[in-house]
Formats: C-alpha cells, sequence, structure tokens
C-alpha cells in the first residue's frame, strides 16, 4: 500500500535579538533532505543583527516577518496564521534539528493521518534529555516539549495562545490534547537540540505553577484545580531540596 503524499510542515521560529544562534537554527531547517518545508521566521524588532542574518540567509522555502509583538506567544500566533503546512513545529532561536534527515524520517516513511500530534526527544546542551508523555502528569505540568513536536495544523482552527501567560501558555494545548484524548504518536527519536538560556530556563519555575493553574482554571472545576496546584507546588519544592542535596553530595 501506498504511503500517502510528503506533508508541508510549517516550521515556525520566534526570535527577538537572536543573533548568537540563528544562523544554526535556519542552518538545520534548510539542510533537511526529501523533506517539503516551510521555515516561518516572527521576528519581534530585533536590533541586534538578527533581520541580517535572516537575509543572508534568505532561501525559497524561508519566509519571515519583523515588527514589535506582544511577547512569545503573540509572535508563535502570528506564525500559526501564516503557516500554510499540515503540521506546526515550534523551533526556538537556539535549538537545532538534530540531522537532515528528521523531518523525512518522520513524514515520508509512515501514515500519519490519524495523529494531531507526533512527537519525539529533545536534549539540551547541558546534557539534559527530554522524553515527551501525555499521561496524568499532564494535569499537573507541561510534559510535551515543543521543539520536538508536531502538531497538526486543525488543532489551531479555534485555538491560539493566550498572551496574559508569559512562559507556559504552551501547556494549555498539551492540557486539551490529553484531556480530550486526541491520538498522539510516540517516536524513540531526537528531534531537537535546544540552547539553555530561553525563557523557559530562565524564569520562575515557581511563578509557572501558579499560570498553569490560571490555564487549567478554563477547563476544569475549581476544586481539581486546587488540588493540581497543591500537587505541583510540592513536586516543585521536593525537586528544589534533592537538588539541594545533590549538590551538597557532590562537594
Amino acid at each position: 500500500m501506498d504511503l500517502p503524499r510528503t506533508p508541508l510542515v510549517s516550521i515556525i521560529t520566534v526570535v527577538r535579538n537572536g543573533a548568537a544562534t540563528i544562523a544554526s537554527t535556519l542552518d538545520s531547517v534548510r539542510a533537511q533532505r526529501q523533506a517539503v518545508v516551510e521555515h516561518l521566521i516572527i521576528d519581534g524588532a530585533s536590533t541586534d543583527g538578527t533581520l541580517d542574518i535572516i537575509k543572508t540567509n534568505k532561501h525559497e522555502q524561508l519566509r519571515w516577518i519583523s515588527e514589535p509583538d506582544q511577547g512569545i506567544y503573540d509572535a508563535m500566533n502570528k506564525g500559526i496564521s501564516l503557516a500554510r503546512g499540515e503540521w506546526l513545529l515550534f523551533l526556538g532561536a537556539d535549538d537545532v534539528l538534530v540531522d537532515p534527515d528528521v523531518l523525512a524520517d518522520i513524514f515520508s516513511k509512515r501514515d500519519l493521518t490519524s495523529y494531531d500530534l507526533v512527537c519525539g526527544t529533545s536534549s539540551y546542551q547541558n546534557g539534559r534529555v527530554c522524553v515527551p508523555r501525555l499521561d496524568w502528569h499532564t494535569l499537573v505540568f507541561n510534559t510535551i516539549h515543543h521543539q520536538a513536536a508536531f502538531y497538526r495544523r486543525s488543532l489551531f482552527n479555534n485555538f491560539r495562545y493566550r498572551l496574559d501567560i508569559p512562559v507556559v501558555a504552551d501547556y494549555e494545548l498539551n492540557f486539551l490534547i490529553y484531556r480530550q484524548h486526541r491520538p498522539v504518536l510516540f517516536l524513540d527519536r531526537q528531534i531537537a537540540m535546544g540552547g539553555c538560556y530561553g525563557v523557559s530556563h530562565t524564569s520562575s519555575q515557581l511563578s509557572g505553577q501558579f499560570d498553569s493553574y490560571r490555564i487549567r482554571g478554563r477547563h476544569i472545576n475549581v476544586m481539581l484545580n486546587a488540588f493540581l496546584l497543591v500537587a505541583g507546588l510540592v513536586d516543585f519544592f521536593i525537586a528544589r531540596l534533592m537538588g539541594r542535596a545533590s549538590r551538597h553530595k557532590r562537594l
């Protein structure tokens, strides 16, 4: 049986003043072999030479805009509106696709018509490996890392990321996918490598717990949401204590 045609994948990169890293991101997308891809750069009026790098690396699959925005998720929403692809991947300006065959391996070798989300693993330059999951943990905190998650375009027909949640707004869609039992495919395949200085690394994980509480508040009852907030806070403080103990032991 023949596989369906290879679909168009829209890779969305939001950036502001990312001159130090964005060339590697651009190169990793342009290097993809046997893939149907467009790369959308949503620049938030950079002033550090980012635009010069984008223009220097211009190619047929690259489209970009540069204008002031209201933050990361406003820029991601702009990218969603501009995307033409059947699948969307949000690749940060300090992330790279790990090898030139990532897209071909995923979209040219299997039938994905029955799935709404396709996830692989990702890693960071500090050695941390992120393995995605959608289970009861997703009720408490985000368990999908966007640089290794391909979302079907139709998921965004009636959804956009909230602008009042500065860092963890991408949790909402993953939470809904889990709650609605959407079909998801998990692959034992690394998709991306990320830097260690993005907003998700430098922001407060404690404030993220309260923002997750605000996100869930739209979708579940108050008592359950309060319980999940407590569970998230307990997990946060246990992780902090264990981290401190580990550092003390190494010393």
